[in-house]
């Protein structure tokens, strides 16, 4: 029988919500593979002490640091279903080394299908030039707003450490939006070659889920849980509607345990 896996996320004010797209990929990976787990929500003040407490690795650079100081992140993950050498569980940090284990260690509902890597590393870069990289100043500005007052507190001081004022990041959000929708316009364009039947527009694989699809609604779910409302339901209008019905097609792996 499998036991249950621990996965480490980041809670907001109003206590067990995922938002940041990192952690939504491992999360809706696990739910694909109908894996058991649990949610151990981690304080963004406490995600360092946490990983060296469970002997997490470090995954980013310190921004600035010249002494190369490495900083923990969330996701994090414990798996007690495949012990080491030493008998101890599994212990992985990033979202895409804990993605590849996953993939390694349960491959009975695979979200790569085999033969695809470069397609889906193709995509992910595809999607972050289109998605990621137009929306980020837009949503990073407002995160503080979601946060407990420590998160809050914490990532604002850190967060202008490294890039200045979060104010600003996005002077002009009617010019940043304009992007966004122009590169969510060269995504709609992209899925529109799958054809309309069953569905196929809203899946970059028609006639199934993939890690592919999950890479893409982690930044709309971040977008969704951060911006304000009138610009989400605009978002989420754009391309005859079309990004609210891949997230409503998508709801099966869009949940939290």
């Amino acid at each position: 029988m499998t036991q249950e896996l621990t996965l480490f996320d980041i809670p907001t004010a109003k206590g067990a919500e995922t938002w940041s797209p990192d952690v939504w990929r491992v999360r809706m990976v696990l739910n694909y593979k109908r894996l058991p787990y649990k949610t151990e929500w981690v304080d963004m003040p406490d995600i360092g002490n946490v990983g060296q407490r469970i002997g997490a690795k470090t995954t980013i650079q310190k921004p600035g640091s010249k002494t190369q100081e490495m900083l923990w992140t969330c996701p994090m993950l414990i798996d007690p279903n495949h012990p080491n050498a030493l008998g101890k569980s599994v212990v992985l940090s990033g979202s895409q080394v804990i993605v590849e284990y996953l993939e390694d260690a349960y491959p009975e509902r695979k979200v790569i299908p085999e033969g695809t890597a470069a397609l889906h590393a193709a995509w992910s870069d595809f999607i972050t030039q289109n998605i990621e990289e137009k929306i980020w100043t837009l949503v990073v500005t407002l995160c503080p707003n979601i946060l407990s007052e420590r998160g809050k507190q914490y990532f604002v001081t850190t967060r202008e450490t490294w890039w200045g004022p979060l104010v600003e990041l996005c002077p002009d959000r009617e010019k940043a939006w304009a992007g966004v929708k122009e590169g969510l316009d060269k995504v709609a364009a992209a899925l529109d070659s799958n054809g309309e039947d069953d569905g196929a527009n809203l899946r970059v694989v028609p006639g199934r889920e993939t890690y592919a699809d999950f890479v893409m609604l982690s930044l709309l779910l971040w977008a969704g849980a951060i911006v304000q409302r009138d610009e989400w339901d605009t978002l989420r209008s754009w391309n005859g509607g079309r990004w609210g019905r891949i997230l409503d097609f998508h709801t099966d792996v869009v949940k939290i345990q």
